[in-house]
């Protein structure tokens, strides 16, 4: 496998206005992109004095978070949470994130994720690879670029000793959002339903069902934000929900707002980012 990265990462526009914490996000490695999303980062010298609270929302995803500080090695978490949860940036912010696609932490370390679910746990617990030698290298330098480049080999690294290739979930994703029902999947892929629903929470810690919702919320969201004029009814109804009352419903389970409410805010935020 090749190792090489480039030497400056690729941006990507990140969903929703985070500049006041110096926010960025960065594509991953071409041999990475089938388990990461994305490498973001939050960098400012302060915060006002009360700081900022931030809604993350879930994907099924995971997060491994590198919290840098002077003369000391990074802090590292892991954070297998799949439900709303609110992040507390105060004073100076210096961090870096891999964000998963769901199963994309499993294929890589190996990692049984329902261990995981609904905890954030230090880095150390999970036993990684290598993993205080790269804090070592991480803590010796404050360009950001060389940190991603020392993250990205690492993360190849152990992509070339799982031999990593495509799983189960992977052949299983187009398929499942698509599926109207889970026991008509098994029978046109010749596996029970426990024998999928086992993989899933094996790789994910999450039924495909749940999986399934927070795809569908999150592709809601995405249209709400690129689309602020267009039906709400039309958006439910083109990610994957039945009706109104269903998308409302499903909606707020997950992001705890209707899509009207998250429609005004984020047009609210736009507003207050360009006046």
């Amino acid at each position: 496998m090749n190792n090489a990265v480039h030497s400056s990462k690729s941006f990507m526009a990140p969903l929703g206005n985070l500049s006041h914490l110096g926010f960025g996000a960065y594509a991953p490695h071409v041999q990475l992109q089938d388990w990461v999303q994305c490498y973001w980062l939050a960098q400012c010298d302060t915060t006002p004095v009360e700081g900022y609270t931030e809604k993350l929302y879930p994907d099924g995803g995971t997060t491994l978070t590198f919290y840098f500080h002077p003369d000391r090695l990074p802090h590292i978490l892991f954070d297998g949470r799949h439900d709303l949860t609110r992040r507390h940036f105060q004073g100076s912010l210096d961090i870096i994130g891999i964000r998963f696609h769901p199963a994309g932490a499993f294929q890589l370390f190996g990692q049984q994720m329902a261990a995981t679910v609904g905890h954030e746990l230090p880095a150390s617990d999970l036993a990684l690879r290598n993993l205080t030698r790269l804090q070592e290298q991480l803590a010796a330098t404050q360009n950001t670029q060389q940190r991603l480049r020392l993250i990205e080999n690492w993360l190849l690294l152990h992509a070339q000793h799982r031999q990593v290739q495509t799983s189960l979930i992977h052949q299983l994703w187009p398929q499942l959002l698509k599926a109207h029902d889970l026991s008509a999947l098994s029978q046109s892929l010749h596996l029970s339903r426990r024998q999928i629903e086992r993989k899933f929470q094996l790789e994910i810690g999450l039924s495909p069902a749940y999986i399934k919702l927070l795809h569908n919320v999150k592709a809601a969201r995405r249209l709400i934000v690129q689309a602020p004029q267009r039906s709400l009814v039309d958006i439910g109804l083109e990610c994957g929900f039945y009706d109104q009352a269903h998308f409302i419903r499903q909606f707020q389970k997950i992001t705890q707002q209707t899509p009207g409410q998250y429609r005004l805010k984020k047009m609210s935020q736009i507003y207050n980012s360009s006046s």
